[in-house]
């Protein structure tokens, strides 16, 4: 398991880390992706992996603002977020102000004969990691005209998930995860949809909070 240490040393801590998981990426070998820290108040920190990419940064990124898990053909669809000629915004889908469980890929502009506010695609997510099931890290849910939506990275298809470390060994050291502990395909935690939190990561999102945002109040 000596492959997630640098995110056990983060400063994030793993007081509050609830599992590891794997992303492997496609047409590479095994182990050719990146691993994560997924935290109680559903973000993550990546330890990127430049392994078989064109761009070969590496090393601990930012702590999302927020993380869902969407099944790969659901993550293809929401293709337009990242294209800058259209304003779009990816948004839970709420009823009577509560969470479905579902997000939504809308047009926030006018874009040819579509309309603001028309969906361009729906689909179920979870918010803990799951094997088969793609990250959606957010930081910004908006895209607007001449952005290529940086604001929310799409991972690739999870190999494997270790659930939260040991508390033995003295507060705030990190244990290593049990790999006998680790979720196996079709295996998956209890699913649970906490979207509008009042605790958050530690980036601070711009602006203002708005109902149907995934920015963090």
């Amino acid at each position: 398991m000596a492959e997630y240490d640098p995110l056990f040393s983060t400063t994030h801590g793993t007081d509050n880390m609830e599992s590891v998981f794997r992303t492997q990426r496609p047409n590479q070998p095994e182990g050719a992706g990146s691993t994560y820290a997924q935290f109680a108040d559903d973000t993550t920190v990546r330890n990127r992996s430049g392994e078989g990419h064109t761009d070969k940064t590496e090393g601990i990124q930012p702590r999302s603002g927020k993380t869902i898990f969407m099944a790969p053909q659901d993550v293809d669809r929401l293709a337009e977020f990242k294209n800058p000629d259209s304003h779009t915004r990816l948004e839970p889908v709420l009823k009577d102000g509560k969470p479905t469980g579902r997000a939504a890929l809308k047009f926030a502009e006018d874009f040819g004969p579509r309309k603001a506010g028309t969906v361009i695609h729906e689909a179920q997510y979870e918010s803990r990691p799951k094997v088969g099931l793609t990250p959606v890290e957010i930081w910004d849910s908006k895209s607007p005209v001449g952005s290529s939506g940086r604001g929310v990275h799409f991972g690739n298809k999870i190999s494997e998930v270790h659930p939260r470390p040991s508390r033995g060994g003295g507060a705030g050291k990190a244990m290593p995860f049990s790999p006998e502990g680790g979720m196996k395909p079709g295996q998956s935690p209890s699913l649970d949809n906490p979207i509008l939190r009042k605790k958050g990561g530690s980036i601070k999102m711009p602006g203002s909070y708005s109902s149907g945002s995934w920015k963090l109040i």
